[in-house]
C-alpha cells in the first residue's frame, strides 16, 4: 500500500507522500503525520531521506508547505502545523536510525531557519507571542475547512495541538543543538522550552479535567475535539501523567468510535453527526463532528504512555480498538 501513495516528485531524485486519490497531491501536513508508518516502520529510509530533502528544498520563511501542487504551480505555505510535524518527522527518522550525519548535514540549515522564523515572526502571523507560546492566525491548523471564505471551524490563536508540536519541537531542537555542540542555542531552546510550558498552563480546563482546543483573544474555546490528545501522544510532552491520563479517559468516553475519534463531542449544539449532502453540508460537518481515522494515530500511543506497564488487559483493549478497522479492510 506504501507503493501507492509514495511517488516521484519533479525530479529524479525527489519523493513526496500523495495525501489520498483521486484529486488529493502532495500535503505538508498529511506527509509528515504519515512518514513513520510509511516509511519509518516498513525500513524505507531511503524514501524517508528523500521526502525530508524534498521538503527541505520548499522551505520558505521558515514554512514548509502545506501543499505542492504536481503541475508546477507555486507552493502554498498557508499551514502552522505542518513545519512542526515536519520537525518531529525528523526525530522520528532519527529514532529508527541513529542517522545524526544526515541530520546535521542536510537538513540542519532548514531546522535553524525554522526555529529562527517562528521566533522572530513569519507568514500568517506565525510568530512567538510574549508567553513563549506560538501564535497563528485562522485556518492554519488541520481545521481548515471552508466555504465561500469563511472558515467552518476557527481556530484563529492559540490552538492546543500547535503548542503541544512547538514545545516536542524545541525540545527536538535542544536536544540537537547538544549533540552539535551549539550549546548557546540549546540554552536558549531550554530557557524558552521553559516558559512554553510553564504558561500552557492556562490550556488546563479544570472543570472538564482535559485541556481547552484554543486559547484566542477574547477567551478560551472549551470546545471538546481531539486535538488534545496529540499533547498527551507526542515524545516531549508538557502534561504529567494524571493530565495525560485524564486527557485520554475524557477523550475516549466523549469522542472515540469503532473507526476514529469525532471531532466534536456529541452534546455540542454545533455537533453534526453524519458527512453528506452539497458542498456547504460537508463542510460545517467536515471538522464538527466526522469522524478521522488517523486520529488513532496520537490516541493510540497516548493510550499506551498513560496506561501503564505492558499487561494483558491493556493489550487485550488495544487490539479491541483497532480490530475494526482491520475487518472493514478484510485484512
Amino acid at each position: 500500500a506504501t507503493d501507492s501513495f509514495v511517488v516521484r516528485g519533479r525530479r529524479e531524485e525527489e519523493r513526496v507522500v500523495m495525501a489520498g486519490y483521486p484529486w488529493f497531491e502532495s500535503w505538508g501536513r498529511d506527509t509528515f503525520i504519515s512518514l513513520p508508518g510509511l516509511l519509518l516502520a516498513t525500513g524505507r529510509f531511503e524514501d524517508a531521506r528523500k521526502v525530508l530533502l524534498s521538503y527541505a528544498r520548499y522551505c520558505k520563511e521558515g514554512l514548509i508547505p502545506n501543499f505542492i501542487p504536481d503541475k508546477g504551480e507555486q507552493a502554498s505555505y498557508n499551514t502552522v502545523d505542518a513545519t512542526l510535524w515536519y520537525v518531529n518527522a525528523v526525530f522520528q527518522y532519527l529514532k529508527y536510525t541513529g542517522d545524526l550525519n544526515f541530520v546535521h548535514e542536510r537538513l540542519w540549515d532548514t531546522l535553524t531557519r525554522i526555529l529562527d522564523n517562528h521566533v522572530h515572526g513569519t507568514s500568517y502571523g506565525i510568530h512567538v507571542d510574549s508567553d513563549g507560546l506560538l501564535l497563528h492566525g485562522p485556518q492554519l491548523t488541520w481545521m481548515d475547512a471552508s466555504f465561500e471564505g469563511k472558515p467552518e471551524t476557527p481556530r484563529a490563536g492559540k490552538a492546543v495541538e500547535i503548542q503541544a508540536l512547538w514545545y516536542n519541537a524545541l525540545n527536538i531542537l535542544e536536544l540537537l543543538s547538544r549533540k552539535f555542540r551549539e550549546d548557546r542555542r540549546a540554552e536558549d531552546l531550554r530557557s524558552l522550552g521553559e516558559r512554553v510550558k510553564r504558561n500552557f498552563e492556562k490550556f488546563w480546563d479544570a472543570e472538564r479535567n482535559c485541556l481547552y482546543d484554543v486559547i484566542a483573544q477574547d477567551g478560551p474555546d472549551s470546545s471538546l475535539r481531539p486535538n488534545q490528545v496529540i499533547a498527551a501522544a507526542l515524545d516531549f510532552t508538557m502534561l504529567d501523567t494524571s493530565e495525560a491520563a485524564n486527557v485520554v479517559d475524557v477523550v475516549e468516553r466523549e469522542l472515540l468510535t469503532p473507526y476514529g475519534l469525532r471531532t466534536l463531542e456529541r452534546s455540542d449544539p454545533r455537533y453534526t453527526g453524519i458527512y453528506v449532502g452539497d458542498r456547504r453540508s460537508r463542510d460545517i460537518a467536515y471538522h464538527n463532528g466526522t469522524v478521522w481515522p488517523w486520529l488513532l494515530g496520537p490516541f493510540t500511543t497516548a493510550f499506551l504512555k498513560t496506561k501503564g506497564p505492558k499487561d494483558p488487559a491493556r493489550d487485550n483493549s488495544l487490539k479491541n480498538l483497532l480490530t475494526p478497522l482491520f475487518a472493514k479492510s478484510g485484512l
